[in-house]
């Protein structure tokens, strides 16, 4: 009886698998070919929704694919992802991909793209259109508070640990007291990091000290008036 248990399990275990197999191949095919569909009327936003389905699929990729879904990359402006997909139609299909010429022409495409990203001024790295940080204005950096002395401008000597004196033990375990040194005597000291001034510049956080941030849109590597 253990045995016929046994043999039900694994037969449904397998059965289910195939049959989960067979679901993601038919949805891969599915959305493989509305994604070559799309590329070819031109509506590569669509065919960069398919291919990305099938990304999800966690399946293998046709071996055609990289190339397809780079051209795609780079005809809606994803410059640095569609490098990274035909980076690896390279290394998969070599010279033997049906899509080599082209493969090759858009390598040469992507450079003088990725090129102006580079020298622009107005979009990041990828292409995309850079504009004012809302954070600081353009400032890079932010006036605040100084934490390390909670904005007081002053903290506790760190020699005397407050006291104003230092305490010395003689040889005889008798004691001696001394003004401390680091604080005159006052048990406090200006703030090493605000430097008294109770506020400091730090880098905005979310520039990261550059004074603007990406958007969504494709630069045209002009100034917009």
């Amino acid at each position: 009886m253990k045995y016929f248990f046994s043999i039900l399990i694994f037969s449904f275990l397998f059965n289910f698998e195939n049959s989960v197999a067979q679901n993601q191949k038919e949805s891969l095919n599915f959305y493989y070919e509305n994604a070559q569909s799309a590329m070819e009327t031109g509506d590569y936003e669509t065919a960069n929704t398919q291919f990305r389905k099938i990304l999800k699929l966690g399946v293998k990729l046709p071996s055609e694919m990289p190339y397809l879904f780079a051209k795609t990359l780079f005809e809606v402006g994803q410059y640095q992802n569609s490098q990274s997909f035909l980076d690896k139609y390279f290394e998969i299909m070599g010279k033997a991909g049906t899509y080599y010429d082209n493969a090759e022409e858009l390598k040469k495409l992507l450079a003088l793209q990725l090129n102006k990203s580079l020298s622009c001024q107005y979009c990041d790295l990828s292409g995309y259109r850079l504009e004012t940080c809302v954070t600081c204005n353009g400032e890079k950096q932010l006036l605040k508070k100084c934490d390390y002395c909670e904005a007081k401008g002053k903290v506790g000597c760190t020699a005397c640990s407050g006291d104003g004196v230092l305490i010395q033990l003689g040889a005889m375990g008798n004691r001696s007291y001394k003004t401390c040194h680091q604080c005159n005597g006052e048990g406090i000291n200006i703030c090493p990091v605000c430097e008294g001034d109770k506020e400091l510049y730090t880098y905005c956080p979310n520039c990261l000290g550059s004074g603007s941030t990406s958007t969504e849109k494709i630069c045209n590597h002009t100034e917009h008036n």
